[in-house]
């Protein structure tokens, strides 16, 4: 990066909104980065590139769907390499998950039906039905693939079980792990740097959660710059079980944008 960030590869959950309240100091940001190439990533399979576009022009900011890379788009993008043509997926998901999962040319198959690949998301509908037909195809070897490994999603009225939540419950019956897509993996933030044009040095991750967004963000290796607006207070520790820091670290938006200006006003500093 030398210092100046060429493109960013932006969170929205935590960083950008909570819920349908979005963070202090929104406008002004987008008011910066207009004019800078970026990519809005989140780890919520059920919206759509659409719907994510349409909640941020409810909070004042229009953004193109263009710029935005949700997880079930990366799922998409990721089953279309690897499941073979004609197979199914047994998907625990959002409809926008089971859509994208459509779009990759993958069927869908029910409860009780066999399958090539489990595919699992966040699923405000998830059953014990579905949990054992999961558990029963991830233990008789069908591949096993996460959207993410969030245990929690941020809401206005506070934290919800995340796809991480489902993942666990499965795994709890069989040892296996998924291939996760999603944040704190190394795909999704590839894919974005891909669409921005951009190599890892050149980009700065920026995130609210250490264990997914920085965690991911330095598999990729890029820079990271953590916001202290969501999942990681100022009292947890700026470091990963891991051992990860984020290589810059934040109060929220305002702090991001005056470090931004000045990066971006006066490259050789």
């Amino acid at each position: 990066m030398n210092g100046v960030p060429q493109g960013l590869l932006v969170d929205m959950d935590g960083v950008l909104y909570r819920g349908e309240r979005p963070m202090p100091g929104l406008r002004e940001f987008f008011s910066l980065v207009e004019s800078r190439p970026f990519v809005l990533l989140t780890n919520n399979s059920t919206l759509s590139a659409r719907d994510c576009a349409e909640k941020l022009g409810r909070m004042g900011v229009e953004v193109p769907a263009s710029v935005i890379l949700t997880v079930s788009d990366a799922t998409s993008r990721y089953l279309a390499s690897v499941v073979p043509p004609g197979g199914g997926a047994f998907v625990c998901g959002s409809p926008a998950l089971k859509e994208a999962v459509a779009a990759a040319g993958v069927g869908l198959v029910p409860e009780g039906s066999a399958a090539d690949v489990v595919v699992i998301g966040l699923d405000r509908t998830f059953s014990y039905a579905a949990l054992a037909h999961a558990v029963r195809l991830v233990g008789a070897g069908v591949a096993f693939v996460a959207t993410s490994l969030d245990p929690v999603l941020l809401t206005e009225d506070g934290v919800v079980p995340g796809a991480g939540a489902l993942v666990a419950a499965i795994r709890a019956c069989v040892d296996v792990p998924p291939v996760c897509v999603g944040k704190p993996g190394a795909a999704m933030f590839e894919m974005a740097m891909s669409i921005l044009g951009i190599r890892a040095p050149e980009s700065l991750v920026v995130g609210d959660n250490l264990a997914s967004d920085i965690v991911g963000g330095a598999a990729a290796g890029a820079p990271t710059a953590l916001v202290l607006s969501g999942v990681t207070s100022v009292e947890a520790p700026a470091e990963a079980a891991n051992g990860v820091r984020p290589d810059f670290v934040f109060p929220g938006l305002a702090e991001l944008s005056s470090f931004l200006s000045e990066r971006w006003s006066h490259p050789q500093g």
